[in-house]
């Protein structure tokens, strides 16, 4: 019976190995997806960058020729973009609805 025993762990064995074997092989091809993912990202973001300086060469050109200080421009929504919101301005949160509160006294 000792070899019934042995015959019975080794089988075991063989199918726990098996099992890692097919888990290995399944993150492998997750591992090789996700890769060809993050090149076709990189591709599509180099493109976009280039898209982008393209269209602010051409705004800048525009604006160059309108006499418009592309600079001050930007330094001002910049500045704008930094300062707090105008109390007076109602702001979409302020209205209750996005707390889940009751607004009723």
């Amino acid at each position: 019976m000792a070899l019934g025993g042995a015959t019975k762990k080794l089988q075991q064995i063989v199918d726990m190995a098996e099992e890692t074997y097919k888990r290995l092989n399944d993150v492998r091809e997750q591992v090789e997806r996700m890769r060809r993912t993050v090149i076709d990202t990189n591709r599509r973001v180099r493109e976009l960058e280039r898209t982008v300086d393209d269209q602010r060469a051409l705004i800048e050109a525009l604006a160059h020729d309108a006499d418009v200080d592309v600079e001050q421009i930007l330094a001002e929504a910049a500045i704008e973009e930094a300062e707090p919101a105008d109390p007076d301005v109602p702001d979409a949160r302020a209205d209750g609805a996005s707390d889940g509160g009751d607004d009723a006294v």
